[in-house]
Order: C-alpha cells, then structure tokens, then sequence
C-alpha cells in the first residue's frame, strides 16, 4: 500500500507538511513529492473518507493511502465530480533546489 499526499492549496500547509518528511539520503539537488492540492480541502477529505479511501491527518495536510496508481485517477474524478477544484503537482517545489 502506497500513500499520496493531499494539502490546502496555500503555501504555509505545503511547508508545515514538508517539515514532517525526510529528503532521501542521496538527495542530489533534484527532489519531487508527487501529491494533490486542493481548494476545499475539509470537503475534499470528506468525500474521500466517504468513499472508503484510508487518510491519515499530518501536520499542514493528510496522505491518502491508495493500493494502485489506478486510485490516483479515482481520487481526481471524485474530487473533481464535487466541486473540488484538484490538482495533481509537486509539492515539494518549495524546498531550496539548488
């Protein structure tokens, strides 16, 4: 079982979210952190639990647990079916990459 994040769309949540992961020990300036952001983030967290999706609430967001990539495109139709405007991006582009 693999888990995807899932964050406010602001900028203080992705950091606050970020502060709980650890970068890979052969981190060589290149770091993604594949997750969705979302504009109706209680709503999306919802709908989801609703929907028998496992999370799990972290500091700034949450991880989706999912059993195959296929549960990516089921959690983007059902947000998106609800009014949650989703988008599925780094959020680890605000760690320093240089």
């Amino acid at each position: 079982m693999a888990k995807i994040a899932i964050l406010p769309d602001d900028m203080n949540s992705r950091c606050k979210y970020l502060d709980n992961t650890m970068l890979p020990g052969n981190y060589m300036e290149d770091f993604t952190l594949m997750g969705f952001i979302v504009d109706r983030y209680p709503e999306a967290l919802t709908i989801l639990a609703n929907d028998s999706f496992q999370l799990v609430e972290q500091k700034g967001g949450a991880d989706i647990y999912i059993d195959t990539p296929q549960d990516l495109q089921k959690i983007k139709a059902l947000l998106t079916a609800n009014s949650v405007r989703c988008e599925f991006s780094d959020i680890a582009d605000s760690l320093y990459q240089a």
